[in-house]
């Protein structure tokens, strides 16, 4: 299999989506214009088109985001907008005085060759819980609880928290598509 590139300025994260696949990925960094969509699949496929057109070969971009029940759906793909606007503090003031808490997690991975662009979505049901609570991980990790856990993602240690990540669902679905798709 030829290697593919991740597209992300986040070497990290590059080695985590190949140490996660199995297979081998180089890391670029490209300023590709997001489309502003609610829909973490609509966002990726559309980042994926334009990182395979950019390159001219294979591609694995992805995008996260977080989908409230209380707020309809928000800030779903737009949550880093949110967490840089208003932070964790501000999406939880948008919740006071709720005790519909449930919120749901997504990563979808858009996956560009010449056959075609295939996303693979992962998503994780939970809830937001009344205060900020944990000091690991990142962005929303302290206000997600996941169902089936009594902790935020930033309570939990970071392999803690990938063993049934979103992230880790989509790129297993990845995995699967390029294990019986290889040329």
């Amino acid at each position: 299999m030829t290697n593919i590139t991740v597209i992300t300025g986040n070497k990290g994260k590059a080695g985590e989506i190949g140490a996660i696949l199995g297979i081998p990925v180089d890391n670029k960094a490209l300023d590709i214009p997001e489309i502003q969509s609610l829909n973490v699949d609509e966002v990726a496929r559309d980042k994926a088109t334009r990182a395979y057109e950019i390159m001219g070969e294979p591609v694995i971009v992805d995008d996260t985001g977080m989908s409230i029940d209380a707020l309809r759906g928000m800030p779903g793909a737009l949550v880093v907008w949110f967490l840089d606007n208003i932070g964790t503090a501000g999406i939880l003031k948008l919740l006071e005085g709720t005790t519909d808490r449930r919120a749901s997690v997504s990563t979808a991975i858009g996956y560009a060759d010449s056959s075609g662009v295939h996303v693979f979505n992962g998503t994780v049901n939970g809830s937001i819980p009344i205060q900020p609570r944990g000091t690991n991980g990142f962005g929303y990790d302290p206000i997600f609880i996941p169902e089936g856990q009594d902790r935020t993602y930033a309570e939990m240690s970071a392999e803690q928290k990938n063993e049934g990540s979103m992230r880790a669902i989509a790129l297993a679905k990845l995995a699967e598509f390029l294990q019986n798709h290889q040329s």
